[in-house]
Order: structure tokens, then sequence, then C-alpha cells
């Protein structure tokens, strides 16, 4: 057995464990974070949507997450898709551990939902927040975005404290940003978070992100940043949802000279395809 450092055996006394214990600790964590997001090779199907989404933890586990919601076979809500992207404070072990929580909030929320009101409301949110605000640690939140997408292109969301995920439209762009404050960081929210709905027409693209996305920076400390993304995606907007994704996420990374990532980096891509 190696011998330890002194910082190395004041560290195993302070967690009562060996570091390897720990280190397995962290890839059983970040095994499960990947269980609980949809596999980025998948095709998502959903109706005429082509969909794509993909997160890249700046460690081994992070605090990033997304997710396209089966909502008819899981919860017998017809004709809708979940979607939703979330960022928890900070990001490692302990955002992880958070989003792990959120994703069984989330989970609990639609099943009681699914019984007595059948669609998103603010209801659903503020029991969410009660559930995190239980799991959170002092300083702790979690921003998130949560819409159900029907069939006919209506959009009924609810943006959390979120970067407000952009609607390209034709002629157009919408920031979803209809909602309320982040969860967990309050117990009593003083507002109850306000429901949003847009409608997708044939063509119109949906591009939602978290902050490590947009405050990545290149060497002289300048940030990707909200409008760069958005003339790329409009540039490009007769492409495919999974293509769209690569393009962006090359030029960010392309931007910040592909250096190690300061903070976890998700992005989902929806376009609405077929008839208007």
């Amino acid at each position: 057995m190696t011998k330890q450092s002194p910082a190395e055996q004041e560290l195993t006394e302070l967690l009562g464990m060996p570091l390897h214990a720990l280190q397995e600790e962290f890839i059983l964590v970040a095994a499960m974070q990947r269980q609980i997001m949809p596999d980025p090779d998948r095709i998502e199907v959903f109706a005429d949507y082509d969909m794509h989404g993909k997160t890249m933890p700046a460690a081994m586990a992070g605090g990033d997450y997304y997710d396209f919601i089966d909502l008819e076979g899981r919860f017998d809500i017809q004709n809708k898709i979940g979607i939703v992207i979330a960022d928890a404070s900070g990001h490692g072990l302990a955002a992880a551990m958070l989003i792990r929580d959120f994703n069984t909030a989330l989970y609990m929320g639609i099943s009681f939902q699914s019984y007595y009101e059948k669609a998103t409301t603010s209801l659903l949110f503020t029991k969410m927040n009660r559930r995190m605000c239980r799991s959170s640690q002092r300083n702790q939140y979690i921003s998130c975005f949560y819409g159900e997408l029907q069939r006919n292109g209506i959009l009924r969301y609810v943006n959390a404290g979120h970067p407000s995920p952009v609607l390209l439209q034709k002629g157009q762009l919408m920031s979803l940003d209809a909602g309320g404050l982040v969860l967990g960081a309050f117990r009593d929210l003083p507002l109850a978070h306000e429901v949003g709905e847009v409608q997708l027409e044939k063509d119109d693209i949906l591009v939602c992100f978290t902050d490590g996305v947009l405050e990545a920076t290149n060497s002289e400390g300048e940030e990707y940043g909200r409008q760069r993304l958005i003339a790329l995606a409009q540039d490009n907007r007769h492409l495919g949802a999974r293509d769209l994704y690569h393009i962006i996420m090359e030029d960010v990374g392309n931007f910040s000279q592909h250096r190690g990532l300061a903070d976890d980096q998700t992005l989902v891509v929806i376009k609405k395809e077929g008839r208007t």
C-alpha cells in the first residue's frame, strides 16, 4: 500500500474513509447521474420533433441535468413530452447529489400532477421547491426550465431562475422567461411560479442551455455569450437538432481554445418538423 502524505492522512481522518473509497463514491455517483439522463446516442422520437441534447461535466460528476420525459408511457399524460434542463449551484459531488434529488422531486411531482391536474402548473414547482429545501445545504439551490410539449406545438413551461431558452421563429426570437425564483433557496416562495405558453410552428427551433455554455471564456476573459449562440443558431437553422448541437458546441470549444471546462455545459436543441 502506498504511504500517505501527512495531508492525505489528515484528509482521511476528516472524511472517516480512505481516499480510494472516496474515489469509488465519485465513480458511483457519476454512473448514477448518467443513468438518470438520456443516452446522447439515442434518437428521441416524439411526433414530428427532432430533438438532441448532451451534458459535459467539468468534473467526474456534475451539477447539470437534462431529460426528455416520456409522459405518455410513464405517466399516462397523452400527447405530450416533458423537456427539462437544470443546473445545481457549484459542481462536483455535492451538486451531483442535488441533481439526483431534483430528478426524484420532478418525477414525483409529475406523478402527482398526472392524477390531479393533467397540465403544467405552478403547484408542481411549489412542491418541488419544498423538496429541494429539504435536500439542499446552505447556499445550495437549483435553477431549472421544465416544459410540456404537445404534439400540436403548444409548449407550456415554467422557468425557475434558469438562463432563458430561446425559441427561434420565422423572423423573430422569443426568450422563455416566464416563471419565478430558483428552487431550494427559500422554503416559502414570495410568489408562485408563473406558467408560460408558446406555440411552435414548422421549422421553429428551441435552444436550451446552462450558464456553463454562455460563460465559457477565451484567453482574454471574454465570455461566449447569449448573442453569439443565438446568431450561430439562426445562421444554421436549416440543420437538424443533432447537427445544430454539434455546430454550437464546436464553436464554444473553439472560442475557449478547448481548455478544460470551468463549469458543466449542457445544450438541448428541439426542432419542429412536419406540417405547420
